[in-house]
Order: structure tokens, then sequence, then C-alpha cells
């Protein structure tokens, strides 16, 4: 009742509390010997498929698992401290947590096909960002520092094309005045950062570009999007992005379905559709790290991997902060099965812009 975060305690006992906070949310507080640690952890933790299966894995080897201790058939107890311990009784390598989806990962682990998950400290560099040159709120000498403050080589300046006139979008009299400064802030930050000249240039209605192929050619990575008509017919908005997918000059494709978590479902793609066309082409799928959008998805990410299409993770950064949703970002990318080889920007620099000009 102490917490300030605690509005009401609706029951208590000796070994579990359930309060409710001031939000509304209902949180369930358990109390147990360190030694079943690893057992109620992995049990409360999911997901219920996973530990359905989990459970029926423990029966064939004649043990049963509950969130305090895995048991044998004469009733002796294997009590467990860690989640590795969990998982090595049933013969199996510590699944990691974002896969436990039932998704084929327990097959996996018993076959020692489990993927080697991309990590944050894997990311060499941001893919998607923006500065005063549209609707940022910091300038390009100021999103530089901050990203390499946060151990990036790189970054994208993802600034937005001149149809999205909410955005003050760029012309390409502005795209080249900003290209000149990107070259300054280089030559301030010396050779352990790089600035890579972009643009986040808008899809329209028709599947065409805000720039011709001529002013696309001149950037380092060029990242589309569709903004406006995400509530088109599923037709039209997917050859909407397959246009800008096919387009030579497209590097990466951001935040492809349009969706804002809890406030709009993304555009009515056809997926397998996008995927395939990406896999034919090498354009890039962005995961936009923003919690609010983490698009793609978990399970995208997975049938885009499976497909052999690349992926980049983005801040969408709108100021020095916004480097900060990255973590989120690698937590989607890993709850797809994603390593390091399927995402770009773990690459150095020069292996990044190699593949690009392939």
């Amino acid at each position: 009742r102490a917490l300030p975060q605690v509005a009401e305690v609706l029951l208590s006992g000796p070994t579990k509390t359930s309060v409710r906070t001031h939000e509304g949310l209902q949180v369930d507080l358990r109390v147990l010997e360190p030694a079943r640690w690893g057992t109620a952890l992995q049990y409360f933790t999911g997901s219920q498929a996973h530990n359905i299966h989990l459970r029926a894995l423990a029966l064939e080897r004649g043990l049963s698992l509950s969130e305090y201790a895995l048991k044998r058939e004469d009733g002796t107890e294997v009590l467990c401290a860690t989640e590795e311990e969990v998982y090595a009784a049933l013969g199996l390598p510590l699944i990691p947590p974002e896969l436990r989806e039932d998704r084929g990962e327990i097959e996996a682990a018993l076959e020692g096909r489990l993927p080697d998950l991309i990590e944050l400290e894997d990311l060499r560099g941001d893919l998607h960002f923006h500065t005063t040159w549209s609707d940022g709120h910091q300038s390009l000498l100021e999103m530089a520092q901050a990203a390499q403050a946060r151990g990036l080589e790189y970054a994208l300046v993802a600034d937005h094309s001149y149809s999205l006139g909410v955005a003050r979008g760029l012309t390409t009299e502005r795209l080249r005045e900003q290209r000149a400064e990107i070259e300054e802030v280089n030559r301030r930050m010396g050779s352990t950062f790089r600035l890579l000249a972009g643009v986040e240039v808008e899809v329209r209605a028709d599947g065409t570009l805000d720039f011709p192929d001529e002013v696309l050619a001149e950037l380092d990575l060029v990242v589309a999007a569709v903004h406006s008509g995400l509530r088109q017919g599923r037709e039209q908005v997917t050859a909407r992005m397959l246009a800008a997918i096919r387009n030579p000059h497209v590097d990466i494709i951001a935040h492809p379905t349009g969706r804002l978590i809890g406030e709009r479902e993304g555009a009515d793609l056809d997926m397998e559709a996008i995927f395939r066309a990406a896999a034919e082409t090498g354009a890039v799928l962005e995961i936009i790290a923003h919690p609010r959008r983490l698009d793609l998805c978990d399970v995208h990410v997975r049938r885009a991997i499976e497909l052999g299409v690349k992926l980049a993770i983005g801040s969408d950064a709108h100021d020095v902060n916004g480097f900060g949703v990255l973590p989120f970002g690698v937590a989607t990318a890993r709850r797809g099965w994603a390593t390091t080889e399927d995402v770009i920007n773990t690459w150095n620099v020069r292996r990044l812009l190699k593949w690009v000009a392939r």
C-alpha cells in the first residue's frame, strides 16, 4: 500500500499479492524460493502456447512441469533456479524469450537450429532519421553527435520529400542544399562517424515518386514511404507499394503497412506479394522501431526472412532522444528470428554501400 503506483490492494497472502494501479492495471506479485525462480519465470512469462508444448514434452520424458518445479513420476521434485536449468532438464538449449510462441522454436531447439538472434550491440547504424530540414527538431550536426554518442558509426538522413507538405518536405533544390551541409558535418565529425545522404521520398497515389530517377541517383540510399491513401483498396495500395519496390533507385521501404498501434490499422496490403517482390528486386523492408509503429511486425519479419528479404531497423528519430527507440526495433527483429545477416545496418558502412550499389 505504501507504493505510490498502487491504488488498491485486491488480495494478499503469504506468496501472492494482487494490486490495481492508478491506471487500472492489475499487477500480481509473487514470492518464491530462489531455487524455484527458473520455473516460475519461465511459466509466468509464457507464452501459453509455448508452455503447453513444453508441458507435453515434459510428459514424454516422465516429468510434469508447473510454475514451482519439474516433478518426476515418483513425486520427487527437480528444482530449477534458472530458465537454463528448466530447458536443460527437458533436453533443450535455452530458447530466447522472444521466440516462445510455439511457432516451431521447440522443434528448432531439438534439432539444433535456433537462430543466433541479433543483439542491440550489433547495430552499427540507424537507417532513418529526420532533422530541421523537414519535420525534425534538431540540426544535422546535433543528430549526428547524438547518434555517435549512442555508439553508432553511421546514420541515414531521411527527411521528407515535398509532397508531404505538413512535414515541410524537401524540394529538389533544398535536397541538394542539404547534401552540402551533410558533407560539411561529415568533415567536422571526422572518420569515426558518417552521415549518409538520403531522403524519405513519398510514394504518390499513382505509384510514382516525388523525385525523378536522376535526383535519387545522387543519394547514398533512398527510403520510400506511403503516408497517404492508406485506405485505398487492396489491389491499388499494393500496386503503389510494388511500384516503389521495383524502382531501381529505391533501397528501403519505410514502415511498410503504415500502422499506428492502437490508433490505425495498417493498409490492406498483399504482404506475400510485397515480400516476393522485395526478394526479387533486393529492396529492403524497414522495421520502424518507434513503439507506436513496430512496422514490420514480428510475424511479417519472419516471413520476409523466410523468403530471403533483407531488413533495416530505423528509429525514425525526430530529435536527439529519438534514437533511444532502437531497442524496440531490435526486439521486434528478434521476435521474427532475425540474425545479423538479415539486418543490413549491422554491417559496416563500406559493406552496406557496396551492397546497395550492387
